[in-house]
C-alpha cells in the first residue's frame, strides 16, 4: 500500500506526459509492474530494508550500504553451505572405489613414469 502523497505525486508526474485520465491510470499501472519486476530479484534486500526502516524510521546511505552488504553476505554464505552439504551427501552416496584410490592411482600413473 502506497502513502497518499506518493500516489498524488505519481499522478501529477503522469499527467505531464499523458493526455487522458485513462492514460494516467494505464501509465501508473505499467510503472507499478515495471518497479515490481525490477525489485523482485532483490526481495530479500527489500524486506530487510523495510523491517529496519520500520524500526529505525530513517537510514543514511552508509547504513543502507551496510545492510545490503550484510544481506548479500548472508545469502552467499547460505548458498555455499547448501552447496557443501549437497556435495557431502553426494560423496556419501558414492560406492567405494575398488582397491582403494592409491592403488588405482599407481596403476594409472605407472605407464607414465620415466
Amino acid at each position: 500500500m502506497q502513502p497518499v502523497d506518493d500516489l498524488r505525486q505519481a499522478r501529477e508526474l503522469a499527467m505531464l506526459i499523458c493526455s487522458s485520465e485513462d492514460a494516467v491510470e494505464t501509465f501508473i499501472a505499467h510503472c507499478d509492474v515495471a518497479a515490481r519486476d525490477l525489485l523482485m530479484p532483490f526481495g530479500d534486500v527489500v524486506m530487510a530494508l523495510s523491517i529496519v526502516l520500520r524500526i529505525k524510521r530513517t537510514l543514511n546511505g552508509a547504513e543502507i550500504d551496510e545492510l545490503i552488504s550484510d544481506v548479500q553476505a548472508r545469502k552467499t554464505r547460505a548458498i555455499e553451505l547448501a552447496r557443501r552439504a549437497d556435495w557431502h551427501r553426494r560423496e556419501l552416496s558414492c560406492p567405494p572405489l575398488s582397491g582403494g584410490i592409491r592403488s588405482r592411482l599407481r596403476r594409472t600413473a605407472a605407464p607414465y613414469r620415466t
